[in-house]
Order: C-alpha cells, then structure tokens, then sequence
C-alpha cells in the first residue's frame, strides 16, 4: 500500500463493506411502530382505545426524535443509545402490536353485534308485519328504541303501529315509551301520527253525519269503524296535549310549523306559538286558544275550526281574522274548549273589538 496515497481496502481489489448503521434501523421500527399506532387512533373502537394508543405514538415519534439527534454524537454514544433503547423499542413494538390485535378483536366483535342486530331487526319487522295480535309488535320494538342505527326506524314503525291500531291500552303502553317526551326534535313524527288517524277519521265523519238532525249517527258504524271512531277521540286529546306543550316552549330558529291537514280534539293549547304556521285543511274541535299566539298565519284555507274560542287568541293576522269571523263566529247553540263552557254574545264581542284593535 502506498503510504503517502493511502488506497481504499475496495481499490485494491477487496470487497467494500458499509460501516453497520443500527440505530437508523432502530429509528425506522420505532416510526412504523407510531404509525401503526397512529392508524389505529384513527379507527379506535373507544375513546380510551384512541387516547391509549395517541399517547404510545406520541411517545415513540419523540424516541425516534431523540435517536437521530444520537446519531451526531460519534459512534459511542450510538452504541449507548442502542444498548439503552433496544428493550424500550421491543416494548412499544409489542404494545403497538397488542393494541392492533386487540382493536381488530373489537372490530370483530363490534360487527359480529352489528350483523345480528340486523338480523334481529328484520325479525323484529316481519313480527311488526305479521302479528295479528299487536303486542308482540311492541316486544319486538323494544331493543331497538335506544339504539342508534336503528332507533328512528323503530319510532317511525311505532308511529305506523299507533295509526293502524284500535286499541287504547295498545297506544299507552306504545306511545309513552316510544314517542314520549315530545320535543322540537321528535314532534313532527307525532304530527305525522296525527295526520294518519285524521286519515282514518274523515270517511266515518261522512258516514255518520247526519245533516237533518245536526247530529253524528253512530248507529251507522260497524263494529270494526266504531271501534275506530272511539280509538281516534280517545287517543287524539293525549296527542293535541303533547304538541301543544312543544308550541309552549320557544321554538329553535328555522323551525316552521306544519299543521296542514291534521285533526285535534280537546287539546288545551292555552299560550302556543303558532305565528307563521301552515294551517291548511286543519281541524280544531273543542280546543283551547286562550293567548295563543296566531300572528302571521297567512296558509289556512279550509281550516275548520268548530267548539273552539278562537278569539280567545293574544294575537291574530287581518285575514285569519277576517276568515275565522266569517266562517266561525259565535254559536251560542254548542259548547266551546275542552272544558265545553257556554260563551255568551257579550263575551264574544267584546273579544272580538279586542282583536280588531290589534290589526293592522
């Protein structure tokens, strides 16, 4: 070898061999580790799972920070950093590893849950289909009211089993677990249940009218229609008071009332806020407006309003009121409200001047 011009081993025809670099292994491991770890967080089956596995990432991307800043110091100090790491870098190796299977076990299970709660759920409609006998219907129901794939599926099936029913004690045990409380959230659900029983209601309304007496002839009901008839006045009171309590409350912004079409009996809607709503075709029989609120209705033809003090409102829009007036004055022969009181003409005029002093 020439002294003064030192040749690589390679040049004189050796073999070259890169000098071994264990720490930048080191390095990639513990990286793949955080980001195994990292992809897990991001499909963790648990708030815990993501912050568990968050927290080992975190601690592996600062270890692989700390050992390239070793690679600076000279070979020594590399040989201390991998004697010291190597256990450390195993552990979170074998914790990354753990964490993954135990998060694909979850998984595994999770859709193991998922597919027999679909299985359940479609027994559960073929039972809510094929029940001749309603109970059953309600049973089926049950797990699936709290759950959050399948609980709107589950109050609307509920809502149609509380249309097509005629049974009273059917609709207390249904309506309070499924439907109730009945907030902004859920009302229009009920409304929609409303509307299907007035659905129900009209044909036998024809059927039993009787225009020369002035009186509704039951006697020309069948068995299964009368049954109907009793169903719809005994359940549509406990309806009107449920949404009428939601119109008490102050309503979220955006919200726009949609009564159209709908029949209420007996509902105590003293106070409700009804400013702006779609009262098309609405029925309201012996029920309460006592300071409601009926500003800026201006969607209300064909709105029957009979046994109901309208003019009891706080409130009202010139051509409601014009409407109402019209078609709804005073009739001193029938009973008015839920409570079916007697409204005298002194009474009814001087309600109306009030509102007429209103308008603009």
């Amino acid at each position: 070898m020439n002294t003064e011009n030192p040749v690589p081993p390679a040049a004189e025809g050796g073999t070259s061999v890169p000098d071994p670099d264990p720490i930048s292994d080191q390095i990639r491991q513990v990286r793949s580790a955080a980001s195994c770890l990292l992809e897990k967080a991001e499909k963790g089956s648990s708030v815990t799972d993501l912050a568990a596995a968050v927290e080992k990432a975190t601690g592996a991307l600062k270890l692989a920070a700390e050992m390239e800043r070793a690679q600076g110091n000279g070979p020594e100090r590399v040989r201390d950093y991998v004697a010291l790491l190597t256990p450390l870098i195993t552990i979170i190796i074998l914790a990354a590893t753990l964490i993954a299977q135990n998060w694909q076990f979850l998984r595994s299970e999770h859709d193991k849950r998922e597919e027999a709660m679909d299985a359940q759920w479609q027994d559960a409609v073929k039972t809510i289909s094929a029940s001749g006998a309603l109970s059953p219907g309600v049973v089926a129901l049950q797990p699936f009211l709290r759950s959050a794939k399948y609980g709107d599926q589950a109050r609307d099936a509920a809502a149609n089993l509380l249309a097509n029913t005629s049974d009273p004690s059917f609709f207390t045990a249904l309506f309070g677990t499924a439907l109730a409380p009945v907030t902004w959230t859920n009302v229009d659900r009920v409304i929609g249940l409303d509307r299907a029983l007035r659905a129900r209601f009209n044909p036998l309304l024809i059927k039993v009218a009787d225009p020369k007496k002035q009186v509704n002839d039951l006697s020309r009901l069948s068995k299964d229609e009368l049954a109907t008839w009793n169903y719809v006045l005994t359940v549509v009171p406990v309806i009107a008071s449920e949404i009428g309590g939601v119109f008490k409350t102050p309503r979220p912004s955006g919200v726009h009332i949609d009564l159209s079409d709908t029949y209420f009996y007996r509902g105590d809607w003293r106070g409700v806020d009804l400013s702006g709503a779609n009262l098309q075709n609405i029925q309201l029989n012996l029920c309460s407006l006592q300071d409601a609120d009926l500003g800026g209705v201006t969607q209300f033809s064909g709105a029957v309003v009979v046994g109901t003090p309208w003019w009891e409102s706080k409130s009202i829009n010139r051509p409601l009121f014009e409407y109402l007036s019209t078609h709804f004055k005073l009739n001193t022969a029938i009973l008015y409200g839920p409570s079916t009181a007697r409204v005298t003409q002194d009474e009814y005029d001087a309600a109306v001047r009030r509102l007429q002093s209103q308008l603009k």
